[in-house]
Order: C-alpha cells, then structure tokens, then sequence
C-alpha cells in the first residue's frame, strides 16, 4: 500500500499531466478528432501522439494494443513518456505522417 505522501505526490502528477492534455486539446490541431473530425475530442492514442473522439477511440482500440494504445484524457493517469509523446506529435503532425499519400477526396473535413 502506498504511503500518504505517495499517493499525493502521484494525484499532483497526474493533475499536472491533465492540465498539460487540457492545454494541448487547446491547439486549434488537437480541436478535432484526429480520424473523422468530429469537434472536442477527449480520448487519446498515447504511442501514436493523436487525440481523438469516443467513437475513434472504440476502432483504436479494437486494433489492438501493438498498434494503437487508447487513454482518456480526463479519466485515465498518465505518464510522463506518455504526456511528452503527445506533446511531441498532435494531430497536425500525425495527420501529416500518417496521410501523407491519402487521396485528398479520402481525407475527411473538419466538423
């Protein structure tokens, strides 16, 4: 069991990491849903940088954990590589990456 000042220092640390997630979705690349575009999105894939709505959420996680790895923003503690991985990608920069040779017609508007 941890101790009292553990369990401080870890809800200071996931605070911390919630306002920096909360800060991020701020971006006006992280406003929307990194798949259909659908606004305010709140769930994230951590190994992958995007965030992303409830609904995209569901088809990350039914790919599998060796592909995509899915966490709420506001529910779920996160770690410090985690957080820095989001930090370093967002949705502008995985949608550059990931499609960059998508036809235009295939890539979906902002909602």
């Amino acid at each position: 069991m941890a101790t009292r000042s553990a369990r401080t220092a870890d809800k200071t640390t996931n605070d911390k990491h919630t306002r920096i997630l909360k800060t991020l979705l701020q971006k006006p690349e992280n406003k929307f849903c990194v798949d259909c575009r659908k606004k305010d999105p709140r769930w994230a894939s951590f190994n992958i940088g995007c965030f992303m709505c409830i609904r995209c959420s569901g088809v990350h996680r039914s790919m599998g954990t060796h592909i995509s790895k899915v966490k709420s923003v506001d529910l779920d503690s996160w770690t410090a590589e985690q957080v820095e991985n989001m930090i370093k990608w967002g949705n502008g920069k995985v949608n550059k990456y990931w499609e960059a040779r998508l036809p235009e017609a295939n890539i979906p508007n902002e909602k």
